[in-house]
């Protein structure tokens, strides 16, 4: 049995140890409360009460206390003392607890501690709560801190780091792990690790850094390369601090790193981008000059400093409008300075052309410019930059090239471009103020005889001097042009009729004067002129132009080395206005495709014919009303405006698309004319050999080219060229009109032809006049000694037709024979060509 009075000082000792840990526990705001799992018994201290804001005489239930908790507090206790009364797990959790009236609720936070204990009434929770809002408060300033740091750090790729220099414990976080290519190993790295990490290149560098912060420095910074597992190398830079205590003595070594492999890099290619530039600045053929935002000049390559005059040291810092001094190249005047203008604009801009560059000893460059401003990366304008080059040769170029454009290169006059612009221009003027101006046409009257008997560097300089002489007798804002060949042209500007008939007479008389002498050979060049009104009586600049000229044409024509004044009723003035007429109409039918195709047959007039088609192709122009007109209305009119190559061209390419068709050799011959101009023309030229190439020569045999004797008198080295390329594809070559010139027969030594076509003049009298009879009887015996076929033209009665059989002549043409008609009718009549055409 006990001693009830060591049991009642038991007790009152126990007692007084409660009130003692109450009052303690309520000092170090710790509260405590047990629940009783299967009774659901709930028992709280006083101090528990105070901190959850419960009355103390009364005990809560248990969805009471949890609800201080709030919501999710109140599911997570819950759940915690279901899983401790179950398998006996603890938990050790912070909460936030609402404590007080509803109207006025106090917020604070709970440490929740709770372990589960098993004696013979059961199993029971005991709860411990302390109140932990301040430092929790602190913590969470703290969290949010580092929270953000950690965000900064990771976002940026900073990574923290920390020696402890005590024990040379070096700790990492996750972010220094992946700047050296690796994942996260924990916190903590060896010191022979890391330095086995840096490039072998940078150990002693990174090793010198530490020393000199650890020594006293004011902090580590530096640069290092690291090596990653997989071999690549990357650039990372560090700063730290030393931390040391009250005597001095470094703690520890803290610090941030990150991977500066790409700016590097970028810094690299940058640095490598300005040398190329500024090596390429210094290499280049322009010009560059920059400037700050104050337009001072900051820099010039060697080009600039070369045309300004200024070396790179004296430039510097001076304006740019001392370095740059652009003016007007036509009239010195100052232009105003293009950087300012850049600068206070903020755009792009340039010079005028024409502008040159006062240097700075006063040489003059021609300057082509630009200037655009420098920004920042807000868009600031921070300067500018001039870049300009030399074209002072491309310039003179450029002007030589205008001028070759608007001149005649032989003469230096105005050509016929440049000539029919300023009429033009005149024309235009007349009719706007009702101005008179006057316009001069020339034809030169002997020009030939002189390229003929002294050659083409004769005519050239009898050229130049009729140009020298026609400008040195107008006035000095008067045009004078070469249109081409011998012709020229001169426009009178403010100028009567009277006027322009009186320089017009003074020019002829002049060029009457002048004689040309090469060797013991003197020539006399005299011109024809044509004098016309420019007002606005004419459509256009081209008819007053044709109208000048057809008096030229009318004063060549009555005498020569005479001045003709247009007059609207001059009948030979209308004969040749006649003619342009025709020039119009025939580009009209060449381009409306209305030329046709005559045949008229040629016959043996030796032997048996065979019965294959042989006749000359003549060509006809159909009218718009069906009409139809022979070639002696237009050809003089194609012949004067350089038309008849075109026509003699369509006509070739109708032979030979004939000949081409007639598969089965029905064609014997064919016969087409050439002109005097086609002689000339290379696009015909290059035309009959590709066509007669494509042809082949066994049926370009049957085509006969037409070459008049009076063509070849002024082109006799053209036309014996033309015969043998001609020839040598297969075609054959008559002389045309043989014996209407003086010097028929010596053509025969230097044209190597295969027909005589014996001029009509011998044939039609061939009866009754013996000279005539004498003159065939000769053709032929010349023809037979040069193996030549003889053809006799404007056979027109039975008895010149024997006669012509008896002198030997091989075949023969004319109206007793055949008279021409449609190439498709007598195509159509011969059985074996019906198919060819």
């Amino acid at each position: 049995m006990s001693d009830p009075t060591a049991l009642s000082a038991a007790q009152q000792a126990l007692a007084q140890n409660a009130r003692f840990l109450a009052r303690c526990t309520r000092l170090a705001g710790v509260g405590a409360w047990e629940w009783q799992a299967d009774s659901g018994q709930l028992t709280l201290s006083e101090s528990a009460c105070e901190l959850l804001g419960l009355p103390v005489d009364r005990v809560p239930t248990l969805a009471m206390l949890l609800a201080r908790f709030g919501p999710d507090g109140a599911a997570m206790l819950d759940a915690a003392l279901q899983r401790a009364a179950r398998d006996g797990q603890g938990w050790d959790v912070e909460l936030p607890c609402a404590v007080g009236e509803m109207g006025a609720p106090v917020s604070r936070v709970l440490r929740v501690v709770g372990r589960a204990d098993e004696d013979e009434n059961g199993r029971r929770v005991g709860v411990v709560m302390l109140d932990v809002s301040e430092p929790a408060e602190v913590r969470a300033e703290l969290e949010r801190a580092l929270e953000r740091l950690a965000l900064a750090t990771h976002s940026g790729g900073i990574g923290v780091w920390d020696l402890d220099l005590r024990d040379g414990q070096l700790s990492w976080d996750d972010v220094m792990w992946r700047l050296h290519g690796e994942a996260a190993h924990g916190q903590r790295i060896d010191m022979a690790r890391w330095r086995h990490r840096l490039h072998p290149q940078d150990r002693r560098a990174a090793a010198g850094a530490l020393r000199a912060a650890l020594r006293g420095g004011p902090q580590l910074e530096g640069e290092w390369r690291v090596r990653w597992p997989d071999g690549s190398v990357h650039e990372l830079r560090g700063t730290g601090r030393v931390l040391r205590d009250a005597a001095g003595r470094p703690l520890r070594l803290s610090g941030v790193c990150w991977d500066v492999s790409e700016p590097r890099r970028l810094q690299r290619q940058l640095e490598e981008q300005r040398e190329l530039l500024e090596v390429t600045l210094q290499s280049i053929a322009d010009a560059v000059l920059t400037t700050d935002a104050r337009g001072r000049v900051t820099w010039l390559n060697p080009v600039a400093q070369r045309l300004t005059g200024w070396s790179g040291a004296e430039a510097l810092g001076q304006p740019a409008r001392e370095v740059f001094r652009p003016q007007r190249e036509d009239s010195g005047e100052p232009l105003p300075d293009p950087v300012q203008r850049c600068l206070d604009t903020g755009r792009p801009t340039a010079l005028p052309p024409g502008t040159v560059l006062r240097a700075r000893d006063g040489e003059l460059r021609a300057v082509d410019d630009s200037v655009a401003p420098i920004r920042d990366a807000d868009g600031q304008v921070r300067g500018a930059v001039l870049v300009f080059r030399d074209v002072t040769q491309q310039r003179r170029q450029f002007d030589e090239i205008r001028w070759r454009a608007s001149h005649d290169g032989l003469t230096g006059l105005v050509n016929r471009t440049e000539f029919s612009q300023r009429l033009s221009r005149t024309l235009e003027r007349a009719r706007r103020d009702g101005s008179r101006h006057a316009l001069l046409a020339f034809d030169l009257d002997r020009f030939k005889l002189v390229n003929d008997h002294c050659g083409h560097a004769a005519g050239d300089e009898v050229l130049r001097e009729v140009a020298r002489r026609l400008e040195a007798g107008v006035r000095g804002r008067d045009t004078v042009a070469r249109l081409g060949g011998d012709e020229f042209a001169a426009l009178l500007e403010n100028c009567s009729l009277e006027e322009a008939v009186h320089v017009a007479q003074k020019l002829c008389d002049a060029m009457d004067q002048y004689r040309y002498v090469h060797g013991e050979q003197r020539f006399r060049i005299g011109t024809s002129i044509g004098v016309a009104p420019l007002d606005a009586r004419w459509p256009d600049a081209d008819t007053a132009l044709r109208e000048a000229d057809a008096c030229c044409m009318t004063a060549k024509e009555r005498g020569r080395n005479r001045v003709q004044l247009w007059a609207a009723d001059d009948i030979a003035l209308r004969a040749h206005q006649s003619e342009h007429r025709w020039a119009t109409r025939l580009q009209q039918a060449l381009d409306e495709d209305r030329f046709e195709l005559d045949l008229q047959r040629v016959l043996p007039a030796q032997g048996e014919d065979d019965g294959r088609l042989r006749g000359e192709l003549l060509l006809r122009l159909r009218e718009r009303d069906g009409s139809r007109v022979l070639p002696g209305a237009f050809m003089p009119a194609a012949e004067r405006f350089h038309l008849a190559p075109r026509l003699d061209r369509w006509v070739l390419r109708q032979a030979v698309a004939l000949l081409a068709q007639d598969t089965v050799g029905a064609i014997a011959s064919l016969s087409i004319n050439v002109s005097a101009l086609t002689l000339q023309d290379a696009a015909y030229h290059d035309e009959a050999r590709r066509l007669l190439t494509a042809l082949g020569p066994a049926r370009a045999a049957a085509l006969c080219l037409e070459i008049t004797e009076t063509a070849v008198i002024t082109q006799l080295e053209e036309a014996a060229r033309f015969i043998e390329q001609m020839q040598a594809l297969g075609a054959r070559i008559a002389l045309d009109d043989f014996g209407a010139g003086s010097s028929s027969f010596s053509y025969l030594k230097v044209l190597p032809v295969d027909l005589l076509k014996i001029d009509g003049q011998f044939v039609r009298a061939l009866m009754t006049d013996p000279l005539d009879q004498v003159a065939v009887r000769s053709f032929v015996d010349a023809a037979r000694t040069l193996g030549l076929t003889t053809v006799a033209e404007c056979v027109e009665t039975p008895e010149v037709l024997l006669e012509l059989v008896r002198l030997g002549v091989g075949e023969v043409q004319g109206f007793l024979l055949h008279r021409p008609q449609p190439l498709t009718d007598v195509v159509a009549a011969v059985p074996e060509a019906t198919s060819v055409y």
